[in-house]
């Protein structure tokens, strides 16, 4: 659970389909084992168990609050934009005495008004003294434009004649025309002051950034060049359609391809970022978070590789899906954002499923001619069969070897003829893999919580700085 979101919009978002049972805090404290996991957070208890495994903190980290109230450890770390959904469908109760959703609704809570204060402190400025600073100003400039022109004509100040060409047009000397210009110069800029301070209060044009309010809620569309426009809502649910759903594996991974609205739609997603899926288990609306192989050069259509595990909250959803079916699908989300640029050596570290977040941003750079950043990655998984994408990042690496060097690392590696690592990622393996420390290199991880945490750890040990909890742009090891 990372980065900010609101405690309100946590507390709205309570909206159990059934009653919970209301529970005392002896009856959360019975479930605090790392098998048998409860907590206390704004008043609901959330049953965690199966969740740790995703848990960027990975288990350590929900184990250490088990069984208490942990609304204070929940808002001094953070939480990411699924939160809400993700413990909406972990709610197993209410803590007794605790307000529920419907006592702290948003119209209950106390608003925040900034005002400027009047000078008869009533919070409210009259127009008279709105209005006294512009006169004085107006005023002020008159009288220095009046000095100006007293000054050109009534002393002996000598002014170089203009050329006899140009001056022959004009009746008097060179100076007299300068005077003259300047006389109109200073007029015209008088009455032109004077004509936007009088349409300025007309129209109420009377802004600056300290009058605008402290929020304003964004259209879904947010065009920048940090947040591409495109057919995703960060915050609205949208129907697509499953064009194609392939097994690439026998070990559950799967190919999705769905169409968007039109043959030219744009995704619309930063490199880097996610999306969410939602789908209904048990009478239960279940969300994860995926990262598309797919980019916004791919119009029409978003593309996904996804290793479906039988026993996983959404795999039934997914096991499902048939081409011409609609899913529901919001971002992006997520707190990277690649950019050209950012680093000139990249390394990664990758475990399982945890490649497609790289695999995004390794394509961006492999198909750009232009970006000069390196990417070393490592990628560690079980068996041969169970790496990703493997074809994909081969030819990357043949393409552009100056740019992209990939090394797997397999658990379980085949009886012969296999040249990458054994074992799990170590310390060894990112020294020498890895790039050196430096202030433009960065290290990118993502894989289940105990690689990622180890990773961390030892990286930290070869002198790259520690991140904090939450993951941030600007860190020097950043973990998805």
């Amino acid at each position: 659970m990372a980065n900010s979101s609101d405690r309100k919009e946590l507390k709205a978002s309570w909206k159990p389909k059934a009653e919970v049972p209301s529970l005392s805090l002896k009856d959360v404290a019975k479930h605090s084992s790392r098998n048998d996991l409860w907590i206390v957070v704004h008043g609901g208890v959330y049953n965690v168990t199966e969740y740790s495994r995703d848990h960027p903190g990975g288990l350590d980290a929900l184990a250490e609050v088990g069984g208490t109230d942990a609304t204070s450890a929940y808002e001094d770390v953070g939480h990411s934009e699924d939160a809400r959904e993700i413990m909406q469908s972990l709610l197993v109760g209410h803590l007794e005495g605790a307000p529920k959703a419907s006592d702290t609704s948003e119209d209950k809570t106390p608003k925040v008004q900034v005002v400027r204060a009047s000078p008869n402190g009533d919070g409210e400025q009259k127009t008279s003294s709105r209005l006294l600073g512009p006169r004085i100003e107006l005023a002020a400039f008159a009288v220095g434009t009046a000095a100006l022109v007293y000054f050109v004509r009534h002393t002996n100040l000598t002014i170089p004649s203009l050329p006899r060409s140009m001056d022959s047009k004009h009746s008097g000397s060179g100076g007299s025309f300068l005077q003259g210009f300047l006389l109109a110069s200073a007029t015209a800029a008088v009455i032109g002051v004077a004509s936007v301070r009088y349409l300025s209060n007309v129209v109420n044009f009377d802004v600056d950034f300290s009058k605008l309010p402290a929020h304003k809620t964004a259209s879904e569309h947010v065009p920048s060049s940090d947040y591409p426009t495109g057919v995703l809502m960060p915050r609205t649910y949208r129907k697509f359609a499953l064009r194609e759903k392939v097994e690439l594996s026998p070990n559950g991974i799967f190919r999705f391809v769905f169409d968007l609205p039109t043959p030219t739609s744009t995704l619309g997603l930063p490199i880097g970022q996610h999306i969410t899926i939602r789908g209904d288990v048990e009478e239960h609306s279940v969300t994860r978070s995926y990262t598309p192989v797919s980019n916004n050069r791919d119009l029409g259509r978003m593309e996904l590789v996804i290793r479906i595990y039988p026993d996983g909250q959404l795999g039934k959803y997914l096991s499902a899906l048939q081409p011409g079916d609609k899913v529901d699908i919001r971002g992006p989300k997520g707190a990277m954002r690649y950019r050209k640029g950012m680093s000139t050596h990249i390394g990664m570290v990758g475990g399982g499923t945890g490649i497609t977040p790289l695999f995004q941003i390794i394509r961006a750079v492999c198909e750009d001619k232009t970006d000069n950043t390196k990417i070393s990655l490592v990628y560690a998984n079980r068996s041969e069969p169970d790496i990703m994408l493997r074809n994909r990042l081969d030819q990357f690496a043949r393409d552009v070897p100056s740019k992209f060097q990939v090394y797997y690392v397999l658990d379980q590696p085949p009886a012969s003829g296999w040249q990458g690592g054994v074992g799990r990622v170590n310390k060894q393996i990112l020294q020498e893999r890895m790039p050196a420390v430096s202030d433009s290199t960065k290290i990118l991880v993502c894989g289940p919580p105990p690689m990622v945490n180890a990773t961390k750890n030892n990286l930290i040990d070869l002198g790259f700085k520690e991140p904090g909890s939450v993951s941030k742009m600007s860190d020097q090891i950043f973990c998805f």
